[in-house]
């Protein structure tokens, strides 16, 4: 649905000249594009969080070449590392399910980018039912993200506990 479309139909609605079926597709969309709202804001923090645990990960096992577990016993060094590589890619993968996720606004200073802009959508129970389609495709994804993501977290979070209790034991 355009704004304006969506303006004209909120304010007969206001006006009262809507017919209840009106009113309720009305109140649907926005209902439904207010839940796409709530993804892409919930969906831009887990990619910052990722973004932090890829960032430590990456310095930790590519760039910096040091071995954080250095001096440890052979199981500890291979766990450790087993434990940073696998929330490494979690938190990649949770990105790669994040990504579609991010609402994309095709409209560009009143042009649109993905199509010819004369293209008219009707607003009527099958845009809504693509609507909430939509919906429900990045609601699962955004699930998907959200549980790698936490897995790299704890992954990042032991792999830190283990080596700062490794640095506590071979100092004391």
């Amino acid at each position: 649905m355009k704004v304006a479309e969506h303006a004209l139909a909120v304010a007969r609605i206001q006006t009262g000249q809507a017919a209840p079926e009106d009113k309720a597709r009305v109140a649907a969309w926005d209902r439904l594009n207010g839940l796409l709202a709530t993804l892409d804001s919930k969906t831009s923090v887990l990619l910052r969080f990722n973004a932090i645990v890829v960032a430590a990960l990456a310095y930790l096992l590519i760039i910096s070449g040091t071995d954080p577990f250095m001096g440890t016993n052979t199981a500890v060094k291979v766990v450790g590392k087993l434990v940073a590589h696998g929330s490494l890619l979690a938190a990649v993968v949770s990105c790669g399910f994040a990504f579609p996720v991010i609402n994309v606004q095709w409209d560009f200073f009143g042009r649109r980018l993905d199509g010819p802009a004369e293209d008219k959508s009707d607003f009527d129970n099958a845009a809504l039912q693509r609507l909430a389609d939509l919906v429900a495709h990045r609601t699962r994804l955004y699930s998907w993200a959200w549980r790698l993501a936490v897995l790299a977290g704890i992954g990042f979070a032991v792999l830190v506990a283990v080596a700062t209790l490794h640095l506590q034991g071979s100092t004391g």
